[in-house]
């Protein structure tokens, strides 16, 4: 595929947004489905260890520590990215089939962790989709209406699952099998997306971290999303832990876990997407990052200061609001700041680093729980986001990071 025909003004774009957009909808159902039961199921199905429920919540970030050696593998096939994307999300349906036949908390972490890995490698590949089919001043817009369908379709999921589970958590087996299906729907819609095949990268991981560190604008803001993200990651599991775990005085039932966990949330952040969406392609991104920071660590600290659920709504409810601008930021901030035709080196670096945080996070996160209190896990988040915010500060007067439009 010529670069001509992938230029936006013969109508890729166009192509692209369509069957992304087809492609969010069963994704989204697979997200919210595998991402809702999953904790639930290892906690009260399998009664898993702490070392276990840490592992699958850190199975996404293994995929992003592995993802700058995947795209290096993958840059010398010469395969289109999105045939990539679709093998790996068949690679990924079928863990999560696998899982379903699971009898030990042990073999159903491992089938749970194969999964996350191959999903974990798809964001890097997707900025090198959207950089090449999206022009510069308008990505924010064209993604934030996918990512609205995927977090409706998850919230509409997860209280499904919740209900289903409620009656029998047992079911989490045809939910499974479900859910593979919907992964083959994924990998349809994949194919479907324009792309090209990645740019052979020669140095691999240790080339890129060289030119990661001379750049010295995206070091620091490596940083900032490191702090920021340390002190997110360390939540994730814990938000579920803490309402669905009696040791902690909630005790709540499935339905009520989802709906404060992923409803909630999915529900703002379907309304706050616009909003990032028009922020990103129009203000200087240190500060739409501040924002959402603040988002995160208003809501981060709410929630493990109460057990009212009503008040664990309001929290969630923040979080998920943030969470809408996180999730654009995360996938578009490397475009605004890589060299053309780089985007997916520094999106690995990017996807690399969270890895860094992600994996520990967890086993981090429990230890803080379990040995120092509920409420210790929120000043944690505090403290860490709010030295985020002061790097994201010092760093907005690049030019790099100001507006892609008027």
């Amino acid at each position: 595929m010529t670069k001509d025909a992938l230029d936006p003004d013969h109508g890729v774009a166009k192509n692209t947004q369509k069957y992304d957009l087809r492609r969010n909808f069963f994704n989204g159902i697979v997200e919210a489905s595998y991402y809702s039961s999953v904790l639930l199921v290892a906690i009260r199905h399998f009664g898993a260890s702490d070392h276990a429920k840490s592992l699958i919540a850190g199975g996404s970030c293994l995929g992003f520590l592995l993802a700058p050696g995947f795209l290096l593998l993958m840059g010398k096939s010469r395969i289109p990215v999105s045939r990539i994307c679709a093998l790996l999300t068949v690679g990924t349906g079928t863990g999560i089939l696998l899982s379903s036949t699971a009898n030990s908390a042990w073999v159903y972490t491992y089938w749970v962790l194969a999964a996350c890995v191959l999903i974990g490698q798809i964001p890097s590949l997707m900025v090198h989709v959207y950089s090449r089919n999206y022009r510069s001043g308008e990505r924010g817009r064209k993604i934030s209406g996918n990512l609205m369908l995927s977090a409706v379709v998850g919230a509409i999921t997860a209280l499904i699952i919740g209900r289903v589970l409620d009656d029998d958590l047992n079911h989490f087996r045809a939910i499974a099998v479900i859910m593979f299906l919907f992964c083959l729907c994924t990998a349809f819609y994949h194919l479907k997306i324009p792309s090209a095949p990645l740019t052979p990268s020669a140095g691999g991981l240790s080339r890129d971290l060289r030119h990661a560190l001379k750049d010295r604008l995206f070091s620091w803001m490596l940083t900032g999303w490191m702090l920021m993200g340390i002190g997110n990651l360390v939540t994730i599991p814990l938000r579920v832990e803490y309402l669905a775990n009696p040791a902690y005085g909630i005790d709540a039932s499935n339905t009520v876990v989802l709906a404060i966990t992923l409803v909630v949330p999915l529900v703002t952040r379907v309304a706050s997407i616009p909003v990032w969406g028009w922020a990103f392609d129009r203000f200087n991104l240190a500060f739409v990052r501040i924002a959402i920071n603040l988002f995160f660590l208003v809501g981060l600290f709410l929630y493990f200061q109460t057990q009212n659920l009503i008040f664990l709504c309001l929290a969630s409810a923040l979080i998920g609001w943030a969470t809408g601008g996180g999730t654009m930021a995360w996938t578009l901030w490397v475009t605004k700041i890589a060299p053309s035709g780089r985007e997916s080196s520094y999106m690995s670096i990017h996807s690399f680093f969270t890895g860094v945080r992600g994996v520990p996070a967890p086993f981090v996160g429990y230890w803080i729980i379990t040995t120092l209190g509920p409420s210790k896990v929120g000043w944690t988040s505090v403290i860490l986001i709010g030295a985020s915010c002061l790097i994201f500060l010092a760093l907005s007067k690049d030019h790099r990071l100001k507006a892609s439009v008027s």
